[in-house]
């Protein structure tokens, strides 16, 4: 099976690549609804739980079991020369915290560029200062305290430079993302998420709610005063984003103009900006400068493969990630290649600082993630290369 898409250049103010069905039309069916109806699909946003249909060339069934070993030990001679003839592997590298990175960079130097600094994850610290009063508890319920009494206060007050150093920073950073797999209501790191993705860009608590209630699909609601809370909790532990919507506003009330990490110009035609409009001009700056990373990486990496000849095939420009397959026992190499032309080097417009965008890279025999123990085996697992 093949599932095709058109793509559209024109209109995408971020340089983000949109897709959707080849031929798209809306039409009658024999209730009288109307439904929108074409050949293909949107890959840019095909659901993980759906991805699991989507398969390299030549693969098969009958050789799931021989894929699912090659997975676990990078065992070639387990194929023959004719399945190795024919078969390929997909490689997936994604910018890590795209969006995030880009913000902390137009912002000063301050705990929230320190996060990326340091390697500890946005989502994890937010959530741990978030929900604050529920930390202690799950860890002695799993655990891991024991006997010594770990002071959760301490954690809450150690730099970020420090929390690495802290005996139980590790498996409380575990237990904090495996919240995402509890029940609706104790989804600490799910709602950390959203109040991150969300709170960059400016959004108030009635938004910021309905945006939770969408994107899980109706199942979690929270209050106005839960909406409240996490946006104004998250600002105090980084001032300086409001600082960076500040001195943007003032810049665009002046000049009309802003300029993403590429250079690239964008012109505010509106003669009177609404309060509505400036969450979109937030984040226009770090959108666009992530699809242009994704856009130059993937016109590079096709350059790459065809002036070496390789047998290698670019299928998916997802926003932040490229989506390739290749011969199996070239996904190394395939991989490298995504990553060095993904991790493109920038300078921070407010201090000069110097940094580089992050990638993460996967491989294996269909587009859907692998869950340990042993949920789809031949599904996506992180590929190792240095």
């Amino acid at each position: 099976m093949k599932d095709s898409c058109q793509f559209q250049i024109g209109g995408v103010k971020t340089f983000r690549l949109g897709s959707r069905a080849i031929m798209k039309k809306s039409r009658q069916i024999h209730t009288g609804e109307y439904k929108e109806r074409g050949l293909g699909g949107n890959l840019q946003n095909i659901e993980k739980s759906m991805r699991e249909i989507y398969i390299p060339s030549g693969f098969t069934p009958a050789l799931r079991d021989k894929c699912s070993y090659y997975m676990a030990s990078s065992d070639l001679s387990i194929f023959t020369e004719e399945e190795l003839a024919k078969l390929k592997i997909f490689v997936q590298t994604d910018q890590s915290g795209a969006e995030a990175l880009a913000v902390a960079y137009l912002c000063k130097n301050g705990d929230f560029r320190q996060l990326f600094i340091h390697g500890v994850k946005p989502h994890v610290y937010v959530a741990l200062h978030v929900f604050k009063d529920v930390w202690k508890k799950k860890m002695r319920e799993s655990a891991m305290v024991g006997d010594i009494k770990c002071d959760i206060d301490e954690i809450l007050n150690t730099p970020i430079c420090d929390l690495k150093s802290n005996p139980y920073w590790k498996d409380l950073d575990r237990l904090i993302k495996d919240s995402d797999n509890w029940s609706l209501d104790q989804r600490y790191y799910y709602l950390a998420k959203q109040t991150c993705h969300s709170a960059n860009y400016g959004i108030t608590p009635q938004p910021f709610r309905m945006n939770i209630l969408e994107k899980s699909g109706g199942k979690i609601v929270i209050s106005m005063e839960d909406a409240d809370h996490f946006i104004e909790t998250y600002h105090s532990l980084f001032p300086e984003i409001r600082d960076w919507h500040r001195r943007l506003r003032s810049q665009v009330e002046m000049t009309k103009m802003m300029y993403n990490l590429h250079g690239h110009p964008y012109q505010v035609t509106s003669h009177e900006i609404q309060e509505t409009q400036w969450k979109e001009l937030f984040a226009w700056i770090p959108q666009s400068s992530i699809g242009m990373i994704t856009n130059i990486a993937y016109a590079r990496l096709q350059q790459y493969t065809e002036s070496e000849n390789l047998d290698w095939t670019n299928l998916v420009n997802c926003h932040d990630s490229i989506l390739s397959e290749c011969p199996v026992g070239q996904e190394k190499a395939l991989g490298a290649k995504q990553q060095e032309f993904i991790e493109q080097s920038f300078i921070s417009p407010v201090d000069d600082a110097p940094f580089r965008m992050r990638s993460e890279t996967q491989y294996g025999f269909n587009w859907a993630p692998f869950k340990a123990p042993d949920k789809n085996k031949c599904g996506l697992r992180e590929m190792k290369l240095s």
